[in-house]
């Protein structure tokens, strides 16, 4: 199973078409990037635009960048290891992003998965058996 590609696909009876995903890393959240500040730099907006922001903008976000694949990743990495907790999503994208999670363990794991599909081709909000479920997220 992997993050990147979905451990199952489904549509509902309203014709949403829903994939679920299923992992244990867990990345730290990291902050929003400041939509104002970056149009600002990168429009140049002012009486005098300094080139300058731009270029330390932008070295910003590599060091971010840098700092979320050689830090958080591998620390990530290693709390999964020892730890039996998956998260399984549903995501939707149509006609907004809708993402339902639910939390369990590796014993769990392919009922939980099963049970989401079967729910959600129901047209219904699954509550497996074996699972917490987190919550509902819009947007």
């Amino acid at each position: 199973m992997s993050v990147f590609r979905p451990a199952a696909r489904v549509t509902d009876p309203k014709g949403v078409e829903w994939e679920i995903y299923a992992y244990k890393i867990q990345l730290p959240p990291r902050g929003e990037l400041d939509a104002d500040t970056g149009d600002e730099i990168l429009t140049g907006r002012g009486i005098f635009p300094n080139p300058f922001d731009g270029i330390f903008w932008l070295l910003g976000r590599i060091v971010t960048g840098l700092e979320r694949l050689f830090w958080d990743i591998p620390r990530a990495a290693l709390a999964a290891r020892s730890s039996d907790e998956w998260t399984i999503d549903a995501v939707s994208f149509v006609p907004s992003k809708r993402t339902m999670t639910w939390k369990t363990t590796s014993e769990y794991r392919g009922n939980v998965l099963a049970q989401v599909e079967a729910g959600i081709a129901y047209g219904e909000i699954p509550r497996p058996r074996y699972a917490t479920f987190v919550g509902v997220t819009e947007g």
